[in-house]
């Protein structure tokens, strides 16, 4: 397969999300280039906080920064996300998963986000493109998603029950 070759399938090949995933599945994920998005741009938004989710996007290159409103933006004041009103949550890089609540639920987004290396490539899941895939891909997405949302419940639990004692 040619596609054994493609500079995406080496970056599919380096994120852990894709370990589970067999060579064929990955070749058949670097096949859909329509989900691969290109930000060559350091401060360009990938979403806004309170945007129409139902998407998931895999980090592949670069990092962003997720960003959390500390007052609630109206109108315009949403336009930019560059207000000093924006909190920096996290800055998170190549293997990273962000969205995957929106995807599984299709509520609206509760962060946003902003690149912050002057190239980011994501790879980004909609229901749609999910329900493309045969059933093993489908489920070894479901069951990441299921993984980090349990790690990060884990996390939070961990983070609060020490602030307890």
């Amino acid at each position: 397969m040619e596609s054994n070759k493609s500079p995406l399938l080496q970056l599919i090949n380096n994120v852990s999300f894709f370990d589970e995933f067999s060579e064929s599945e990955k070749c058949e994920l670097a096949d859909k280039r329509a989900l691969v998005k290109k930000y060559d741009k350091k401060g360009s938004t990938i979403f806004s906080e309170g945007d129409k989710g139902g998407s998931a996007l895999v980090i592949l290159a670069g990092e962003v920064r997720i960003i959390k409103s500390s007052v609630p933006a109206t109108g315009e004041e949403r336009v930019s996300l560059r207000s000093p009103r924006d909190i920096t949550l996290a800055k998170v890089g190549v293997g990273s998963v962000i969205g995957e609540v929106s995807l599984l639920s299709n509520k609206s987004r509760t962060t946003g986000v902003l690149t912050s290396a002057s190239l980011v490539i994501v790879l980004e899941i909609n229901r749609k493109n999910l329900e493309s895939f045969n059933s093993s891909i489908q489920s070894k997405f479901y069951t990441q998603f299921i993984s980090i949302l349990i790690n990060r419940l884990e996390d939070m639990n961990e983070k609060y029950g020490r602030s307890q004692m």
